[in-house]
């Protein structure tokens, strides 16, 4: 009997040493194209079906994959769910109808993911391949800006990846190439004048371009609204719209110069005119605080009465053109000096050939009362 019992205790003590089997680990991966513009507003309104408890997004949360989960899940999607929890308007202007199901799905998430690794994707889970084609400097960015923004938003521990998921590459069209090069030069050439989080906030947003789930009639329109946004961001320093009539040989003509960012600007100014009417003297740097105007005086001389055009162009501290020129209409009501003087001479002249037409005339007078 001690023998039986022996035995079964050693195979007990084999059996409780013997190594576990690991779990599965199983990735699940929370990623969605855009659904809102860069201004923010929302195109459409299908993140509350995909968020549903039947939605794909909701079946993630709801309904999630059993094993050793890891997450990796992308801020901007979180970004965007969060914005329906409050009121919402879109495109259109109906009222967005998602804020309980965004409420709820991001409840359940911050419960199912509590006890699981969350690794942060690329901040709009942007293609790797056209990222280091495109912008292969800020191939970083997107990995450490999702990490920051995903841990600000769930509030807590996020693992930042090292390296982009491997995914097929999406076709992408010239428009589209050009309209994420056009805000990358946007950006950069601005930068200086924007805050940190302007900055981030627009480079994260250009890329939504680059999903690899967006269908072409998708991308295509949120690559005119990029391109759109880019304009608008490289007019936020500008001068504004103008014409003048000058009425003096000499005159100081005042155009206003805009900032619309919140940081200040210093800006270097060149002036040309389209013809040789009038002259311009040199304008003097200036610098324009953030979200404020100024006037800057552009001294000119008449040289001719008629029409001319100023054509003002503004520079950055480093020596790069500000937006496109901008063209000034002038109407000149003036004699200039060198017309008076031109003026006064043929007088003068004309005068001069009176007086002598009428000594001639005194003189011929004369002669003819002595012959008589």
């Amino acid at each position: 009997m001690k023998k039986v019992i022996a035995s079964v205790f050693a195979i007990g003590l084999i059996l409780l040493s013997a190594p576990t089997a690991s779990a599965e680990i199983v990735a699940v991966t929370i990623t969605e194209p855009t659904h809102r513009q860069i201004d923010g507003v929302f195109i459409d309104d299908e993140l509350t079906a995909l968020l549903s408890y039947d939605g794909r997004l909701g079946q993630l949360v709801f309904n999630p994959p059993r094993g050793n989960r890891v997450w990796f899940i992308d801020a901007q999607l979180i970004e965007e769910v969060t914005a329906m929890t409050s009121d919402y308007v879109l495109l259109d202007g109906e009222n967005g109808v998602g804020g309980d199901v965004a409420k709820n799905w991001l409840n359940q998430l911050s419960a199912i993911t509590r006890s699981d690794q969350v690794s942060a994707l690329p901040y709009g889970s942007p293609s790797a391949y056209w990222i280091s084609k495109l912008s292969p400097d800020k191939s970083d960015f997107y990995l450490s800006f999702g990490a920051t923004r995903l841990t600000a938003l769930l509030d807590r521990q996020i693992n930042q990846m090292a390296n982009y998921p491997t995914i097929t590459p999406p076709k992408l069209s010239n428009s589209t190439m050009a309209a994420f090069k056009k805000a990358q030069q946007a950006i950069a050439l601005n930068t200086s004048y924007m805050t940190q989080d302007e900055s981030e906030k627009f480079q994260g947003q250009s890329a939504a371009v680059l999903h690899p789930d967006l269908d072409t009639s998708a991308r295509s329109a949120l690559a005119l609204d990029l391109l759109s946004s880019s304009y608008a961001l490289s007019q936020k320093i500008r001068l504004a719209p103008g014409r003048f009539t000058i009425t003096s040989s000499k005159q100081n003509l005042p155009i206003t110069l805009v900032n619309d960012f919140s940081n200040p600007a210093k800006i270097s100014f060149r002036v040309e005119t389209l013809n040789g009417k009038i002259l311009v003297g040199n304008v003097a740097d200036q610098e324009v605080g953030g979200t404020s105007k100024i006037q800057v005086m552009i001294p000119v001389e008449v040289v001719a009465s008629g029409k001319s055009t100023l054509v003002v162009r503004i520079f950055s501290e480093k020596n790069k053109q500000l937006g496109n020129p901008v063209f000034y209409p002038v109407n000149l009501q003036v004699i200039s000096p060198i017309a008076t003087w031109i003026t006064t001479g043929a007088a003068v002249v004309l005068f001069l050939s009176a007086l002598i037409q009428s000594f001639r005339r005194i003189r011929k007078k004369r002669r003819l009362k002595s012959d008589e």
